[in-house]
């Protein structure tokens, strides 16, 4: 499944704390709390959220999934679904405009309404993957989040995530504010595990 251009809104109360947080204080300047919200505006008007999974079931999971998850994760599940979102690359690009004209607090907002905006992002798409699990009577109890190679490389090969333009450049992943996971199928009952499986099989 893939969704494009969906709209989401930063919590500015979380920008907030990231951003106190990245300037190493407890009370923000009064005029960086007051830009915040008129930023968020600017930055809403930019962004291009995409968010998209794929799924394998039974004995076509992936070994590098079926291990990771096997350390981390949920032992045995019936599928996998790797899962990736991102707001795309024009926030990084007006970060690194800020901070060469010397806009200093403005590059800290757009940083912490990004952080945000990938993470919502992501919840986005996993929140549409849940809703699909529960048709076939399983649940998707947490995921694994991935952000190391080899298992990255691996995990974008595998989705395709070239074609939306999302890569590793010498090892760092691109657009910047991306998030990629791994999500565990587990049945409610034995019953319909394999009854699961059968389906898919089908």
């Amino acid at each position: 499944m893939k969704v494009k251009k969906f709209r989401i809104k930063p919590r500015l109360g979380i920008v907030t704390r990231n951003i106190r947080s990245m300037m190493g204080v407890k009370q923000l300047p009064e005029d960086v709390e007051n830009a915040i919200s008129p930023e968020s505006t600017s930055f809403i008007s930019q962004i291009s959220p995409l968010a998209f999974y794929s799924t394998w079931t039974g004995s076509k999971i992936p070994d590098c999934f079926a291990s990771l998850l096997k350390k981390s994760g949920p032992n045995k599940p019936v599928a996998v679904s790797a899962v990736i979102a991102t707001i795309g690359s024009a926030s990084e690009e007006s970060i690194s405009r800020f901070l060469m004209s010397g806009e200093t607090n403005k590059s800290q907002i757009w940083t912490a309404l990004s952080e945000d905006s990938a993470d919502l992002s992501f919840n986005f798409i996993f929140k549409l993957l849940t809703e699909d699990a529960e048709k076939d009577d399983c649940e998707v109890p947490e995921v694994v989040m991935i952000s190391e190679e080899p298992i990255l490389g691996e995990a974008l090969e595998l989705l395709g995530a070239a074609r939306e333009n999302i890569r590793l450049e010498n090892s760092h992943l691109t657009p910047r504010f991306t998030r990629i996971g791994l999500a565990a199928w587990i049945p409610v009952s034995k019953r319909k595990a394999t009854a699961l499986l059968a389906k898919k099989a089908g």
